[in-house]
């Protein structure tokens, strides 16, 4: 029982690290900067992810999407051949299972927070749209991203004392 209540307290400290959505790193770029993005993309559904498509706002332009293995990799792009949007489809991601695609672009000289959209496609058609990924085109204040890595490093320390306190708890028992 004790473990149960460490661990809603570590997920009520801890929503961010709690509720998996579409996800993109880094959250934080220099204006005017080329980048080398991750999309985390977990699959929360029943069903195996099949697809993801990602819009691509103005304010950052898209040099090239990397094959995701199993994934037909597509860029779309609107009549002026802007890319706005990248497309991974015809792949399978199981449930509860986390799918990772790549992709370079480089962001506009002024700060902006420059949202994207992810949309899942599933094996059985169904799709969910994301608004998480964000990112903010500022430099750097100092320690930002130091207190940004703690906190992600405590609570990934939090959850393994959880696992490790839950796993003691059954074999106490």
């Amino acid at each position: 029982m004790r473990a149960f209540a460490l661990a809603a307290a570590v997920l009520l400290a801890f929503p961010a690290a709690a509720s998996a959505h579409v996800e993109m790193s880094p959250e934080r770029v220099d204006p005017g900067s080329f980048t080398l993005f991750t999309v985390l993309s977990p699959d929360e559904s029943e069903q195996p992810l099949t697809g993801l498509r990602l819009t691509v706002p103005e304010g950052m332009e898209v040099d090239a999407a990397s094959a995701t293995p199993g994934f037909t990799t597509q860029l779309v792009r609107d009549q002026s051949h802007r890319i706005v949007a990248i497309s991974w489809q015809g792949g399978s991601v199981a449930p509860d299972d986390l799918g990772l695609f790549h992709f370079s672009a480089s962001v506009g000289s002024g700060e902006a927070t420059l949202h994207l959209v992810g949309v899942q496609t599933f094996a059985d058609g169904t799709t969910k749209v994301w608004r998480t990924p964000v990112v903010e085109v500022a430099k750097e204040s100092s320690g930002s991203s130091s207190d940004t890595t703690g906190r992600t490093l405590g609570a990934a320390a939090l959850g393994l004392a959880v696992v490790a306190l839950a796993a003691g708890f059954r074999r106490s028992r």
